[in-house]
């Protein structure tokens, strides 16, 4: 179990995805994993800095089944990266990473990032806050109603990474 600790966000976020005690994420993904769908112009290598921590840290994303993304997270100062699976589900449109560890725990979370690709060589995300949701946590159909409800409502999504396509992961 990681502990949360003074690091970079990407591993605060990691860690609250595979802590099962805190409310940091949702307990349903926001759609089927089987009508995920890959957007290639996701896929490679990013370094990515947090709004809260400049450090750097990388994302790799790939295609794992031609649905679904396996998302490396790494910060430059750890020898082991965080491991997840992920895939894109869209709410009113808007593009949306539902996250979660690999080999989770049955009772592990969901984590939900909203992205953008500026251009071809910045991304940009946002994560959904639970704590707004904590009364419909358990019924993921109303959880994603609601979201769509509060697309531009800065207490639900907050900006979280801004990324540079790395030129070596290209």
């Amino acid at each position: 179990m990681l502990r949360l600790r003074k690091t970079t966000s990407l591993t605060i976020v990691a860690s609250c995805v595979i802590l099962s005690g805190c409310l940091s994420g949702f307990r349903h993904p926001l759609g089927p994993a089987d009508e995920g769908f890959i957007e290639p112009d996701l896929l490679g290598r990013w370094e990515c800095a947090s709004t809260e921590d400049p450090s750097p840290g990388h994302i790799t994303i790939l295609d794992f089944d031609g649905k679904q993304y396996y998302l490396q997270f790494a910060e430059l100062e750890k020898d082991e990266p965080s491991h997840f699976r992920a895939y894109a589900t869209r709410v009113e449109g808007v593009p949306f990473l539902n996250v979660r560890a690999i080999g989770p725990k049955p009772d592990d979370e969901w984590a939900f990032l909203e992205y953008a690709l500026v251009d071809a060589d910045h991304l940009s995300f946002r994560y959904v806050d639970p704590q707004p949701f904590e009364d419909v946590i358990d019924d993921g159909p109303s959880v994603k109603v609601r979201l769509g409800d509060h697309l531009q409502d800065p207490e639900v999504l907050h900006d979280y990474l801004s990324c540079t396509r790395d030129e070596a992961g290209k």
